[in-house]
């Protein structure tokens, strides 16, 4: 890890005390609204080239942090990938476009329309919603469920553009799903949706990044070929082809294949997504937890003068601390330098850190740390601070862990809208 600047000390200090004054002495995400709105520009340089863009809601999962996203990016639109949180949507911003980032098994959309129904949602789903399917065996289940409904469900088809973590591949067995979309009278399709992180990860030896995306593009225009021979070429008017993640949006120049670009992480830019397509993104995301004790000359149990033995070969360090918490998917980034300690390994509950030697961190100072990935970090937390200039200026609540709604307890109506 790379020295701590005067400049990165200055900052966690001054979120240090924006903490302190607001009392917020336990394990807190805080989010720099400035660095945010930053993240934000850089992503609108690349909608603005005639892109849509669509949300990525299970990576930023606050729906106060959506609202002011959809608002600062002029989109109503949201890739919604957990049911319960899907409901919590649909009930909270009625105009809300939604895709589904992965397919939901049968009995999960059965429950959504049974829920609905019951709670009397002004949500139009003709309108408002694509359901993703990934196989011809899901497709006729939806389909099923569609007439048993007495609707008629968007279908967004999931491609395997060079991933392959599932979806259709451009083969007969796709041909088919289109053909009975075609002709089904309870079901429309509504797009492509082609997902392609893999891109930055291709070695050079297998072509590098540069041939898989061309390789991306390629495939997503053989898919779209298919829906004009089958369907005819009006069929792509008004589809939402979408594809994009939060390391590959940038790649984008042009919506000549794919008009759709889903994004969020890149917007609070977790460790995971240091990579050279994001260099000018800005970390946006910490984790603060208060310093509970310091630890000078930390020992080994039961092993006194081994322990001493130890720090004058320089193998233990000269200083540790217990922090307010600990064990998140989380890298330590305030004191720089720090990292975790061998002497006790991961713990929940009081995590010990070593410190660089020189390190004046004290009791009821703020430990900071960059989370890896920003979906399941949130909702650890239970609120998110918002930091803008020196101080919190707000809390942003996230969506609360709840399980689906079950049969028993939605009355099931099988009725038309």
């Amino acid at each position: 890890m790379l020295g701590q600047t005067s400049s990165d000390e200055a900052y966690f200090k001054k979120i240090s005390q924006a903490l302190a004054e607001v009392g917020a002495y336990q394990p807190t995400l805080v989010v720099d609204k400035q660095r945010l709105d930053h993240n934000i520009d850089q992503l609108m340089s690349v909608i603005d080239r005639g892109f849509d863009y669509r949300i990525v809601a299970k990576s930023l999962p606050s729906l106060p942090m959506l609202k002011y996203i959809m608002a600062r990016t002029g989109t109503h639109k949201l890739m919604s990938f957990h049911m319960p949180f899907l409901m919590h949507v649909v009930e909270s911003i009625p105009k809300v476009d939604i895709l589904l980032g992965k397919p939901m098994p049968i009995h999960s959309v059965r429950l959504f329309y049974q829920w609905r129904k019951q709670k009397n949602i002004r949500f139009n789903q003709s309108r408002q919603l694509q359901w993703l399917v990934d196989n011809l065996e899901r497709l006729k289940q939806y389909e099923s469920l569609a007439k048993e409904l007495r609707l008629v469900f968007n279908i967004n088809l999931e491609i395997d553009i060079g991933l392959h973590r599932g979806g259709f591949e451009c083969d007969d067995v796709y041909r088919q799903a289109l053909t009975l979309i075609d002709k089904s009278k309870s079901l429309r399709l509504s797009g492509l949706m082609g997902y392609e992180p893999h891109i930055g990860k291709i070695p050079v030896f297998l072509g590098g990044s540069e041939k898989a995306f061309r390789k991306v593009k390629t495939d997503y225009r053989a898919f779209k070929y298919s829906i004009v021979d089958i369907m005819g070429e009006e069929a792509l008017t008004n589809l939402t082809f979408n594809t994009g993640g939060s390391s590959t949006y940038p790649l984008y120049t042009q919506p000549d294949i794919m008009n759709e670009i889903a994004t969020a992480s890149a917007l609070v830019k977790p460790t995971d997504f240091d990579v050279p397509s994001l260099k000018h993104h800005k970390n946006a995301a910490f984790i603060a937890t208060p310093v509970l004790k310091v630890i000078d000359k930390p020992e080994i149990p039961m092993a006194k003068k081994l322990s001493k033995l130890m720090h004058t070969f320089g193998v233990l360090p000269s200083k540790s601390c217990f922090i307010y918490g600990g064990n998140w998917l989380a890298k330590p980034c305030y004191p720089s330098g720090s990292k975790c300690s061998g002497i006790f390994g991961h713990s929940s509950n009081q995590e010990m850190y070593d410190l660089p030697k020189n390190c004046d961190i004290k009791m009821d100072d703020f430990m900071f740390f960059r989370p890896t990935q920003s979906e399941a970090v949130f909702l650890q937390f239970g609120e998110v601070a918002v930091y803008d200039d020196g101080r919190i200026i707000d809390w942003w609540s996230v969506f609360e862990p709840c399980k689906l709604e079950t049969t028993s307890s939605i009355k099931t109506n099988n009725s038309p809208e």
